[in-house]
């Protein structure tokens, strides 16, 4: 039995999001890295190697749907990623949401002189959020001034660094 095409192009969108995720730790100076397994809904780890070590747990995302609004981004959470994530933790947890073309073949133009990953993405933090009654999901409200580039994640980082929340 093979995958079918939605299982395809859905752990393609997943392998997307954790590369541009890796591309934007790579040029802001940190490294990521993938747990053997998904638990307690963290995908991959971002590390600085400078101080006392600052990490970030994150659970990465990826959607062509049309969530953007004029001041932020609808997200529709699943429930298990919700608790995980909104649970006080010793590191601090973000969700990267990256938003995709809907049509494959926009995802990514390379040229000779440049590779073009589209469209963006955009970070939250659950941290100290309520407990909801939902069973199957959560929508979540990801400010547009979250973007998740080189300039942010430095922000984020240094915060942790100095013991600050995220």
């Amino acid at each position: 039995m093979g995958r079918t095409d939605d299982t395809d192009n859905n752990i393609r969108k997943e392998r997307f999001s954790l590369a541009y995720i890796r591309a934007v730790a790579a040029h802001a100076g940190y490294y990521t890295d993938e747990p053997q397994v998904d638990r307690r809904s963290i995908d991959g780890i971002l590390r600085a190697d400078f101080g006392r070590g600052p990490r970030i747990e994150f659970q990465a995302k990826a959607t062509s749907q049309d969530i953007l609004r004029e001041n932020d981004l609808a997200f529709p959470l699943p429930i298990g990623n919700y608790r995980d994530l909104s649970q006080d933790a010793m590191i601090p947890r973000i969700l990267i949401v990256v938003l995709m073309p809907q049509e494959r073949a926009q995802w990514l133009q390379q040229t000779s002189s440049e590779l073009c990953l589209r469209h963006c993405a955009y970070w939250l933090s659950l941290k100290e959020q309520p407990p909801v009654p939902n069973t199957t999901s959560v929508t979540v409200h990801i400010p547009v001034a979250n973007i998740f580039g080189s300039e942010q994640l430095s922000v984020l980082m240094e915060r942790v660094e100095r013991g600050e929340s995220v």
